[in-house]
């Protein structure tokens, strides 16, 4: 059989292979992205593919971030009136084990 007849050896060469021929294949058909912007790079896979979903995607969410475009006013909050304030008496501390009360200690 083929696994008798190659050793791990030649198992492993022949991965190697495959690999090189693999990486050959990805130099020569997958363009080159560095110093690119992702916008970029969509717009070059959308050609290649005729696929435009996400150009208009992308087109949906510039506009909705435009801020060119008419938006509504925000409402404007009326601040609050200031109660006068009373004479109230200090709150007295809490006392010094206040923090073990309740517990198990």
């Amino acid at each position: 059989s083929v696994a008798q007849a190659m050793s791990w050896s030649g198992f492993f060469i022949m991965m190697s292979i495959v690999c090189l021929i693999i990486l050959a294949w990805m130099y020569v058909y997958l363009p080159e992205t560095k110093g690119r912007p992702l916008e970029d790079m969509s717009q070059y896979f959308a050609e290649i593919t005729g696929d435009r979903s996400i150009l208009e995607a992308e087109e949906t969410l510039y506009r909705r971030d435009d801020p060119s475009e008419f938006r509504a006013p925000e409402p404007v909050v009326q601040p609050e009136r200031q109660q006068p304030k009373r004479n109230v008496a200090p709150e007295r501390p809490p006392p010094e084990d206040a923090h073990v009360m309740g517990t198990m200690a």
